[in-house]
C-alpha cells in the first residue's frame, strides 16, 4: 500500500512540472491550434467595413424619415394645440370669473343675514366672508364676540334698571373715592355696598 501511494505523488510532482512548449520569440509550435492567417483577417475587417457602412447608411434614411414626419406632425400639431390652448384659457378665465361672481353674492347674502342678526356692519362682513371661505374658527370667534358684547350689554341694561340702596356709610361715595380708603376691610365694605361701579 505505501508503494502505491509513493508512486502517485510522484507522478503528480511530474505532471507538474512539465515545460511548456513555447519558443524564444513567443510563437507557438506547430504541434499546437494555427492562427488564422492574416490575409483571412483583412478580408474579414473589409467585409465588415462594407456592412457598417451599409448600414449607417439605411439608419440615417430612417433617421431622416423619422425626423420628416416628426416636423410635419408637430406644424400640423401646434395649430391644433393653439387652438385649443386657447379655448382652455378662455374657459378657465370664465370659470374664474363666475367663481368670484359666486363668491360675491354669496359674501352679500350672508352680510344681510348677520346684520339682521344683529352683527355691527364690519362683523358681518367678516363672518360672512369666513362662512364663504369655510373658515369655521373665524365664523365661531366672531359669533363669540357679538353673543358676549350683547350680554354684557344686556347686564348693563338690568344693573341701570336696578334701584340703588342709599342706605349704607359708603352708598354716596365715587369710584375714586373708595379706592383712596387706606384700610382694607374697610375699602371690602365700600365696594360692596357700591359693587355696580366695579362691573
Amino acid at each position: 500500500m505505501d508503494d502505491n501511494n509513493v508512486q502517485t505523488t510522484e507522478t503528480n510532482v511530474n505532471d507538474v512540472t512539465k515545460p511548456e512548449k513555447k519558443t524564444d520569440t513567443g510563437v507557438l509550435k506547430a504541434d499546437e491550434t494555427p492562427t488564422p492567417s492574416p490575409i483571412n483577417q483583412e478580408d474579414q475587417i473589409q467585409k465588415l467595413l462594407l456592412e457598417n457602412a451599409k448600414l449607417k447608411r439605411s439608419f440615417d434614411k430612417a433617421a431622416s424619415e423619422a425626423s420628416d414626419y416628426k416636423k410635419k406632425y408637430n406644424a400640423t400639431l401646434s395649430e391644433q394645440e393653439k387652438a385649443s390652448i386657447e379655448k382652455a384659457e378662455e374657459q378657465a378665465r370664465r370659470d374664474e370669473r363666475l367663481a368670484e361672481l359666486e363668491r360675491e353674492v354669496s359674501v352679500h347674502k350672508y352680510t344681510e343675514r348677520y346684520l339682521d342678526l344683529g352683527y355691527d356692519k364690519e362683523s358681518a362682513q367678516a363672518a360672512a366672508i369666513a362662512q364663504v371661505d369655510g373658515d369655521i374658527e373665524t365664523l365661531f370667534k366672531l359669533q363669540k364676540k357679538i353673543i358676549d358684547a350683547k350680554l354684557k350689554a344686556k347686564e348693563q341694561e338690568l344693573l341701570k334698571d336696578i334701584p340703588r340702596a342709599k342706605t349704607g356709610v359708603y352708598a354716596s361715595m365715587t369710584k375714586e373715592q373708595i379706592l383712596a380708603i387706606p384700610d382694607r376691610a374697610e375699602k371690602r365694605k365700600a365696594m360692596a355696598e357700591n359693587w355696580e361701579l366695579f362691573n
